[in-house]
């Protein structure tokens, strides 16, 4: 009788430890953070973090806040993609007094982090004189080799274009970051 309670006590012990190794063990390999949220679109597996979803295009990795199925409905022209596709630089350009200033040089700047890991230099601007020192970028300076993407406000949300310069217009500040979103799954080949 005495031998048999020994023999739980020390089963119970046993299974303690093991709960608690195992524990331990799936830390280690699978990480104190919980899983994330993971979609397909295209073949392209996209992966949710905290502010941002990433996904693994053309062999480097490409940051959006917006899945291709979230700027499906952003109106587009036929062939922006094609405009803007192989390309060594694309001018972005605002006018500086724009009421959604802030949205669109956060555009412009995670359109330019995202191109520049594909070795495609985005050139910022302002459409007239500024003391920031930055470049002054018109649509008339819109070339086949250098096309100009021009943020500005409108009454929808849409791509279109004017005397060959593209128009990325939006009229929300969260609008702006879908734009650039659209723009960029265009040039990595991800939407049409």
């Amino acid at each position: 009788m005495k031998e048999q309670k020994e023999k739980k006590k020390w089963g119970l012990i046993l299974f303690i430890i093991f709960i608690m190794i195992g524990t331990s063990v799936s830390f280690v390999f699978f990480g104190f953070q919980p899983q994330n949220e993971v979609i397909k679109y295209n073949g392209i597996k996209f992966v949710k973090y905290a502010d941002r979803w990433e996904a693994k295009i053309n062999g480097r990795t490409a940051a959006f806040s917006f899945l291709p199925s979230e700027v499906e409905g952003v109106l587009a022209f036929d062939d922006f993609a094609k405009m803007l596709q192989s390309k060594f630089e694309i001018d972005s350009t605002y006018d500086l007094n724009n009421t959604y200033a802030q949205s669109i040089a956060q555009a412009q700047y995670q359109m330019g982090l995202t191109l520049g890991a594909y070795n495609i230099y985005l050139r910022n601007g302002f459409t007239t004189n500024n003391t920031f020192n930055m470049p002054i970028i018109t649509c008339n300076e819109s070339t086949l080799n250098v096309p100009v993407v021009y943020f500005r406000h409108g009454n929808a949300t849409n791509v279109h274009t004017e005397n060959n310069c593209i128009i990325a217009e939006a009229s929300t500040n969260a609008d702006f970051i879908k734009v650039k979103d659209k723009l960029v799954y265009g040039i990595l080949g991800v939407i049409k």
